[in-house]
């Protein structure tokens, strides 16, 4: 009994030195890491004190190095780079378009099983390929939207900061550091480009390149306007983040009396659905015709994209810009 009790003494004490010894060596290998790293800092800003700072903005279309290479030299995506440019998203361009090949073959392979007419195979096939750049176009649409909606309050900061005595970079700089993304991001780059040479108005048209909304070219076109003519530009950015707050307000009352339309639209989109359910879970026999017989398939492929159109023209129908 007293053996296994000194054993265990033992065993306890060569484990307390054993991890004493971790712990000694990892402090110390972190130690001789931070002063590796800041040793490298010191002899970087050695050799760069007196060159000029580049600011390079990689250009990456894919993970992939072959895709990436392959990408840049054979295809032009200037369209495709601003839309993907103004959604904000961390995945690269090249994963939309190796998706959206992927959903075209995919488009092709059903409408080959189904045994579709060539044309309908194709418009299949288009459709299914469109999808990731339609989820693009909706991220886009989200990301402009959030951005139109933050714009009143970040006119607001720049009119207070105005008032206080701060100059009009600055008031960029306050949205980038208190508002939410996208506005914060967007103004904080704006900040960026000025700081490292870009004039006001050169800053602003880059901001309004990537944030295709109005608000953002009436914000632009009233600082560079005022820069030309003068005036009392914190009153411009209070009046401006007023008449946008109302336009939002206005656009609200009619999304509401439009609301009955809306509902309308949706049900009448859901109701062949529903239906087709309900008809197969009472009769299957009756409605597996429909998937067994090619004139039936045929009717299913047609009236999905017939339903899918109709669902783009009930949209633009009760949709109302303000």
């Amino acid at each position: 009994m007293l053996s296994l009790i000194a054993f265990g003494v033992f065993i306890t004490v060569l484990l307390v030195f054993h991890g004493c010894y971790l712990l000694f060596h990892a402090f110390s290998k972190q130690t001789r890491a931070r002063e590796r790293f800041k040793a490298r800092i010191e002899s970087w800003t050695q050799e760069h004190r007196h060159s000029p700072t580049l600011i390079i903005r990689k250009d990456i279309l894919s993970e992939i190095p072959w895709l990436n290479r392959w990408l840049k030299e054979n295809l032009d995506l200037g369209l495709l780079r601003t839309l993907h440019g103004q959604t904000g998203t961390h995945v690269p361009l090249g994963a939309y378009l190796l998706s959206s090949a992927v959903f075209g073959l995919a488009g092709v392979a059903l409408g080959t099983t189904l045994r579709m007419p060539a044309l309908l195979t194709f418009l299949w096939a288009t459709a299914f390929g469109a999808l990731p750049f339609f989820v693009l176009y909706r991220l886009r649409a989200m990301r402009l939207l959030k951005f139109q909606r933050q714009m009143p309050d970040a006119l607001d900061l720049i009119a207070r900061a105005l008032r206080a005595g701060h100059a009009f970079f600055v008031g960029l700089k306050i949205v980038g550091d208190e508002l939410a993304d996208p506005i914060s991001t967007e103004f904080q780059r704006t900040f960026e480009e000025i700081t490292i040479g870009l004039s006001i108005p050169e800053a602003l048209q880059n901001l309004a390149g990537r944030m295709d909304c109005p608000d953002v070219k009436y914000f632009t076109t009233a600082v560079s306007v005022q820069r030309e003519t003068g005036g009392n530009l914190a009153e411009i950015m209070a009046g401006l983040g007023h008449t946008i707050r109302k336009r939002f307000e206005f656009h609200e009352k009619v999304k509401a009396l439009s609301a009955e339309g809306l509902l309308s639209a949706i049900i009448l989109f859901i109701l062949p659905i529903a239906i087709a359910v309900i008809g197969y879970l009472t009769n299957p026999t009756y409605m597996s015709v429909l998937f067994i017989d090619p004139v039936g398939r045929h009717m299913i492929a047609a009236g999905a994209l017939l339903m899918v159109i109709g669902g783009f023209v009930t949209k633009s129908m009760i949709r109302i810009d303000v």
